[in-house]
């Protein structure tokens, strides 16, 4: 009698342990292994292991693996080079600033060959720096025979500075552009054979407290952010596809006024050819990709410190 009521007492405890976790943890029926073999999709997005490769990609990532398509990041170079690897078939989606796709949009090897995939991921902001002291307020105090470094060719900074450039015939007349990178730049700022950096940066950038933080010999900064304030034709400039490339904008870094710069969106890329791939039983890639990156949204902005209205309505965009 007494072994009967032990078993019977056993198999109760196990009926409500299994009870309670199937009640408590619905997570772990979610989690249940996929029925089908996954997708794999190669993601240009420039160096593996920084923004947006390193922070962006995996929150995407994390949401169509549970459509079936897993997410490759892809090494890819700077701006231009990232967007040319989906027109060349060498990626199935690549992570890009938009002007980096209007500089490819009218071109043979471009057209027909891809589309910008769900809402635009997170903001890119202009920066203009100068040393601290130069008689430089703005792009347009540039415009007298200054030179400006942008990065290399292809790179975001240098993508966005054609686009200022050329919106006013001054600037692109007088002012000269390099090919330095950040960090050359701004040692070139400091000895004085070099007079501005012009980058393309997200607001976690480590650019940013190197230019804030950095002082002279007399304990005062070395560098400013000075405003970039471009004309009416430079808001005319869109993507071929309805959309427009910059936005007006304002940021605070604790000087006695905010720097009014310009502002533009990061977007997935996808090739053509893929845009219907999915895995058995799965949504279309296009559409999987989509919801992504609704669904991550508000953890990529966090991660890249940008704010949730980064997009308002009714602002400079024409």
């Amino acid at each position: 009698m007494t072994r009967c009521l032990a078993l019977l007492m056993l198999a109760a405890a196990i009926g409500l342990t299994t009870g309670a976790r199937e009640q408590g943890n619905p997570d772990d029926r979610a989690a249940a292994p996929l029925d089908f073999a996954p997708v794999v999709l190669h993601v240009a997005c420039g160096e593996l292991f920084k923004a947006p490769c390193g922070k962006v990609l995996p929150r995407i990532a994390a949401r169509t693996a549970q459509a079936g398509l897993d997410l490759k990041p892809v090494q890819s170079g700077g701006a231009l080079d990232t967007a040319a690897t989906v027109c060349q078939g060498q990626a199935a989606a690549a992570i890009v600033p938009r002007d980096a796709i209007a500089q490819l949009a009218h071109q043979p090897a471009c057209l027909g060959r891809y589309d910008a995939v769900g809402r635009p991921l997170y903001p890119y902001y202009a920066f203009l720096v100068v040393r601290a002291g130069a008689p430089f307020r703005s792009l347009n105090d540039l415009a007298s025979g200054r030179t400006i470094a942008a990065g290399p060719e292809g790179s975001g900074g240098q993508i966005t500075l054609g686009f200022l450039l050329r919106s006013n015939a001054a600037w692109q007349q007088a002012i000269t552009v390099t090919n330095d990178d950040a960090a050359t730049a701004l040692n070139r700022i400091a000895d004085g054979s070099l007079d501005g950096l012009f980058a393309m940066a997200t607001l976690d950038s480590e650019l940013i407290d190197r230019v804030r933080l950095r002082e002279d010999a007399r304990g005062k900064p070395m560098y400013t952010f000075i405003d970039i304030r471009p004309g009416a034709d430079f808001w005319r400039a869109g993507d071929g596809a309805g959309h427009c490339l910059y936005r007006l904008t304002a940021l605070d870094f604790g000087g006695p006024a905010p720097v009014t710069t310009v502002s533009g969106d990061a977007v997935l890329m996808l090739g053509r050819g893929f845009r219907d791939t999915h895995a058995r039983s799965g949504p279309l890639a296009a559409d999987a990709l989509a919801s992504a990156i609704d669904a991550s949204q508000a953890g990529i902005l966090g991660d890249l410190k940008s704010p949730g209205d980064w997009r308002p309505a009714g602002t400079s965009c024409m």
